[in-house]
């Protein structure tokens, strides 16, 4: 009796026993998931980084040296010309002026230290918008086909200016202090009619500058002959009209002395 009890109790706390337990799904899913993300993300950065270096070798390529495939030495250097430019060309309507100009102008300032102010010059362009057109003038000045400007910086003084005429590639053709002088410039074409050496309208040799004071007015032009920038006055009408009343003056006098002589 006892051992049979005995066996049934054992049997009974055999069928008691807890089962294994099966592996949880979910924990399974959380790292798939995590594992997911975390390459997405990896993938994600790396994808900006290509990107981002892609951009920084285009933006090299574009704003390091674009213009500068042969060295010019009348040029401002990339860095110095973004450095200076803005305090060169201070107002909008100096946006226009090409490039290579901009940057041959930046030169002659840092040249000069016209913007330091050294020894008391200091040279500047006009901050007058509506005079600013009036200081620049582009044209074929010295005859041999290259892009030329003309511009004019006024002084710290305010009265008086300095002209200028240079290429696109940087060379300086042509400076001239004028002293107590804050004119206007503009451009006249070949073949225009304009006063040389007398009181008679010829038709310009090349491309030149018209000179505008308050109360005058001069054309500047290159002489091949002498290889120099010449300037002309231009004569006013009341010029040419005084000019002729004193020519028939003159011929009045000469005819009374020829009569009294015969006389």
């Amino acid at each position: 009796m006892d051992r049979t009890n005995s066996n049934s109790s054992q049997f009974q706390s055999s069928d008691n026993l807890p089962e294994p337990k099966p592996k949880s799904t979910k924990k399974t899913i959380f790292w798939v998931v995590l594992i997911i993300a975390l390459l997405a993300i990896v993938c994600f950065i790396a994808f900006q980084f290509g990107v981002y270096k892609q951009r920084q070798e285009v933006y090299t390529e574009e704003i390091a040296y674009p213009a500068d495939s042969v060295f010019v030495n009348g040029w401002a250097s990339q860095e110095d010309y973004a450095y200076w430019k803005n305090a060169v060309f201070t107002i909008p309507e100096y946006n226009d002026i090409p490039v290579p100009f901009q940057r041959a102008i930046v030169k002659i300032f840092m040249d000069n230290k016209f913007m330091q102010n050294e020894d008391n010059i200091q040279y500047f362009f006009t901050k007058i918008k509506d005079r600013a057109p009036k200081v620049i003038a582009y044209g074929n000045f010295t005859g041999q086909g290259d892009k030329e400007m003309a511009f004019l910086l006024e002084k710290q003084d305010f009265a008086s200016s300095a002209i200028f005429i240079i290429t696109d590639q940087g060379n300086l053709l042509y400076w001239k202090e004028l002293s107590s002088e804050l004119p206007t410039i503009k451009r006249f074409a070949k073949g225009a009619l304009i006063y040389l050496n007398d009181m008679k309208l010829v038709p310009a040799p090349t491309d030149g500058i018209i000179k505008q004071n308050k109360n005058s007015k001069y054309v500047l032009i290159y002489n091949r002959e002498t290889k120099t920038f010449d300037e002309h006055y231009q004569y006013t009408d009341e010029d040419v009209k005084n000019s002729k009343n004193e020519m028939e003056g003159d011929e009045e006098t000469v005819e009374e002395v020829d009569t009294a002589v015969v006389e």
